[in-house]
């Protein structure tokens, strides 16, 4: 069961259930040169409409419906 960053999360699919890693679209904040960016990405975000996908199945919905229930947990 995770415990950190993907606490609460599973696949939805159910041939799948794994615990991830998932790739999500994040909100962030970097600084931008005309040469590219800064690699600080400390400040990173999302919420539950964000894009969630399946790296190990590739199953696609949103956080939310990777995020398990309290009767789930």
């Amino acid at each position: 069961m995770n415990t950190n960053c993907l606490s609460g999360m599973q696949c939805p699919n159910p041939d799948c259930r794994s615990e991830g890693p998932f790739r999500i679209a994040i909100h962030t904040m970097v600084t931008v040169f005309d040469s590219g960016t800064d690699d600080d990405f400390s400040d990173i975000e999302w919420d539950d409409d964000a894009a969630c996908t399946c790296v190990v199945c590739s199953h696609t919905a949103t956080v939310k419906d990777f995020s398990l229930s309290e009767e789930q947990k």
